[in-house]
């Protein structure tokens, strides 16, 4: 009994057809199990990226509106006094000009700020 060399041919071309059907099948399975975990992963540390960046810039606006807040209070009042310290004099400059209060008093302002700054950094830590 003889074989034809066009049945073998297509025995041989059936057999390579199987084992890259195999390949691919065995590629997309794994991907599939794989993309799972890392999908979660992936999933995990966006959103947890996303509060952090969230909360730094809540962080910042706070302190922005907190600084422009104290600011505030070194304005000249309604008796033309200073709004910081009280004084009914006007702030006079050494080189004799006027001096707004939130000039004067820019020292005095940024360690307030700093000091609330220190306090709150200890309280988030403790």
């Amino acid at each position: 009994m003889k074989r034809s060399p066009g049945l073998a041919r297509v025995i041989g071309i059936v057999l390579v057809l199987g084992l890259v059907l195999l390949i691919i099948k065995w590629a997309l399975i794994t991907a599939a199990i794989l993309a799972v975990p890392f999908g979660a992963w992936w999933l995990y540390d966006r959103t947890a990226t996303q509060k952090r960046q969230r909360a730094e810039q809540q962080r910042a606006s706070a302190a922005a509106r907190r600084r422009a807040e104290v600011e505030s209070l070194a304005s000249v009042d309604a008796a033309g006094g200073c709004g910081w310290c009280g004084s009914r004099l006007a702030h006079i400059g050494q080189d004799g000009r006027l001096v707004l209060p939130l000039d004067w008093h820019r020292a005095e302002i940024e360690q307030v700020l700093q000091s609330e700054n220190e306090a709150g950094s200890t309280v988030r830590q403790g």
